[in-house]
């Protein structure tokens, strides 16, 4: 057999492998999210279901939009501002549909594609490179991922009586320990690594051995992005923006729980949101559904609810996070086909070419 047919198979053989592997977590996402939601079914009286959401104040979820859409806007002004920092020349305007297009995405298909399609796809349309997008949505995870879990610590130390089960705590300080640490390296060290990595690039041998050099530039490059948008001044300035997208985010919980008629705090709606928001990091089927419904559950439960009207709170909850945004991103993407542009013109290149 010669070379190129072995190279030829090994790549077909690995292909299947990478596909046989994605249907395995699509299989365990919806096996997750049916168990969930199994789970709460099991658990609930429809009766109940049905008198919780007929006695709920739809005025409150009027309000609880309105302050998501105002934390949505907030994720914007903060996507911008990593751009931004990075040296990009971009203004907030540019970026709302490719963010809110690949919020839809995120909530209609598997695995996080919207996130894929915003580091990767959408950029060309925007002017932004790959590299500097994909930075940019790893720092933007990272700051949500600190903000949501000191949302959680402050909720829950402002309202002591509220006491979270032990192993929910242990996987909040976990994540604490793991986006604390992370984010302190890519502060310190990404400049430093971008700068080695630039370096080996340059000394890489050309030939067959350049995509060795290619990765190592890649690789300085989304570094040297970090290191921009991690200085002092521009984290300090997103921290502040990202407190804002949870106050946002926390106003339509708060909203909904009083709609419900349920006693409720802010520093309560704090702490449901990071449960339920939290719950969206285990693997499901598209849109969070299930955990998300699990979490929320809980959360209500824990606090006093009676299952009725925990389940109507899981549910309301996911469809006022997920509706909105997953039809502002559908509209987005239809009234700007251009964002797309980068695969159409490559498909047609290689159309042309076969």
């Amino acid at each position: 057999m010669s070379l190129h047919k072995t190279k030829k198979n090994k790549v077909k053989l690995i292909a299947k492998k990478a596909k046989l592997r994605k249907w395995l977590r699509n299989l365990m996402g919806v096996a997750v999210s049916g168990a969930c939601l199994g789970f709460i079914a099991w658990r609930i009286d429809l009766d109940e279901v049905r008198n919780a959401i007929s006695n709920f104040q739809w005025i409150y979820l009027v309000w609880g939009l309105l302050s998501l859409m105002g934390g949505y806007s907030m994720r914007i002004i903060r996507w911008a501002t990593l751009l931004k920092a990075s040296g990009t020349r971009i203004n907030i305007s540019a970026c709302i549909a490719p963010f809110l297009g690949s919020i839809a995405l995120n909530n209609t298909l598997p695995m996080r594609v919207g996130d894929v399609v915003r580091a990767f796809v959408f950029p060309s349309a925007i002017g932004v490179g790959k590299t500097t997008a994909t930075g940019s949505l790893v720092m933007e995870r990272l700051i949500d991922l600190m903000t949501l879990l000191a949302c959680l610590m402050i909720g829950l130390s402002i309202s002591p009586t509220t006491k979270l089960p032990e192993w929910l705590e242990t996987t909040a300080v976990s994540l604490s320990v793991f986006g604390g640490v992370t984010l302190m390296l890519v502060f310190l060290l990404s400049g430093r690594l971008s700068r080695w990595f630039i370096r080996l690039a340059k000394q890489a041998p050309s030939g067959e051995d350049a995509g060795r050099g290619k990765i190592l530039k890649m690789l300085g490059i989304l570094l040297s992005s970090f290191d921009a948008m991690s200085r002092l001044p521009v984290l300090i300035w997103l921290t502040s923006l990202s407190v804002l997208v949870w106050v946002g985010e926390a106003g339509l919980f708060w909203a909904l729980l009083l709609g419900f008629g349920l006693v409720a705090a802010p520093e309560t709606a704090v702490i449901v949101m990071a449960i339920a928001t939290l719950s969206t990091l285990a693997p499901s089927s598209p849109g969070y559904v299930g955990p998300f419904h699990l979490a929320a559950y809980a959360a209500i439960s824990m606090l006093g609810g009676t299952p009725g009207e925990a389940a109507s709170f899981a549910v309301l909850s996911h469809l006022g996070v997920w509706l909105p945004t997953t039809l502002a991103g559908a509209l987005a993407i239809l009234f700007n086909p251009q964002l797309f542009g980068s695969v159409k013109a490559k498909a047609e290149t290689i159309e042309s070419t076969n």
